[in-house]
């Protein structure tokens, strides 16, 4: 969603910023949804990445206020080839 956004010429702290926000509620609802319905105990991995996220929002914040947009775009564009790459590269690994 976010590169889309930016992509389409939003500006990339409030693009980051908003979809970060929905993410959260996003990942809360849909972690609380996945642990009721699990028969396992699960409740400890769910807390882990919620504070993951509450204390990693903050950070994101912070460096969407100091770099300038050209350099957070080069630095998401990166991430997420680096990510998609190495998932690719796990996938045909095995």
């Amino acid at each position: 969603m976010t590169t889309t956004l930016v992509g389409s010429g939003n500006d990339p702290r409030t693009t980051i910023g908003s979809v970060n926000f929905a993410e959260f509620f996003l990942t809360v609802t849909s972690a609380a949804t996945f642990a009721l319905l699990m028969e396992t105990n699960a409740w400890p991995i769910i807390a882990g990445l919620v504070f993951g996220g509450l204390f990693a929002a903050p950070f994101a914040a912070l460096l969407c206020k100091k770099l300038p947009a050209r350099t957070l775009l080069v630095l998401v564009g990166t991430l997420i080839t680096a990510l998609s790459a190495y998932n690719l590269y796990q996938a045909l690994a095995r």
